[in-house]
């Protein structure tokens, strides 16, 4: 349903803003872009996800208060997915709220601070962090609904969290008492695709189709590789290596579109 609802947005986008080469003084005129409506057009996934997120944090938040450690525990995991597939524009637009919903390795408040408790100590004495993390993840909505989604925005996303993928989470460190981390790598990776397909690739193959050929391709690598068994057999070398390539492919491909390098911290 969600595919289908944000294809159905994207066509209205791009039927509405013109070819996909844009036209002299386009931008000057105020018009639209293609690969800027497509960007605008992205918010309604990332709103979905942040959804699934807030309504599994609900359950987590009821679970724990009810001293409900398997309930809250799953309702914990349900959260992850969401969250971990909206990391393309978190950091990005909204640093603040990013580190205090899910801070890492600093385990003092969010996310971790309650996947220590539920998980590591086996305790349900996480009310007060799971009351936090839902005030903020609400807020976090409010502000993502009044935010337009630009394309050097989502390039900066895309490419700090691919390259985050192989230098920080390639060693499955994130969610360690969960055990959740490799599933957390594929929900980066499939929130990764999703931008490049739904918002850069159609304007990425006027401009060059060579390098997208070549980024599509180096993504599904990327996908293949997130979809190891198990963290043990996750070949963290290959992971790291090929984040490396697709960092700097990605960063070219902005340059194609007439975009800034995208920088790998805030």
């Amino acid at each position: 349903m969600r595919r289908h609802s944000l294809l159905i947005e994207l066509i209205v986008a791009f039927c509405s803003s013109g070819s996909l080469v844009t036209a002299p003084g386009a931008v000057a005129s105020g018009r639209v872009t293609p690969l800027e409506a497509a960007a605008g057009a992205f918010r309604s996934y990332v709103l979905e996800e942040v959804g699934q997120s807030l309504a599994a944090v609900r359950t987590l938040r009821d679970r724990i208060a009810m001293r409900d450690l398997e309930g809250a525990q799953r309702a914990w995991l349900a959260a992850r997915g969401g969250w971990e597939s909206s990391e393309v524009v978190t950091a990005e637009y909204f640093p603040d709220l990013d580190r205090a919903i899910d801070g890492w390795p600093d385990t003092d408040r969010g996310f971790h601070a309650i996947e220590a408790r539920l998980f590591g100590a086996h305790s349900t004495d996480a009310l007060p962090a799971a009351d936090e993390l839902l005030g903020n993840l609400t807020e976090f909505q409010r502000q993502l609904q009044g935010t337009t989604l630009t394309p050097q925005h989502l390039l900066n996303g895309v490419t700090r969290l691919t390259y985050e993928i192989g230098e920080d989470k390639a060693g499955g460190g994130e969610s360690p008492f969960s055990g959740n981390s490799l599933a957390e790598i594929g929900n980066n990776v499939a929130a990764i695709v999703a931008v490049y397909h739904h918002v850069l690739e159609p304007a990425a193959r006027v401009k060059d189709a060579k390098l997208s050929v070549r980024v599509a391709a180096e993504l599904e690598r990327l996908r293949v590789l997130a979809a190891a068994p198990s963290l043990r057999e996750l070949d963290q070398t290959a992971l790291r290596e090929l984040s490396e390539t697709l960092t700097d492919d990605l960063a070219r491909l902005g340059e194609e579109l007439g975009l800034e390098k995208p920088l790998l911290e805030n």
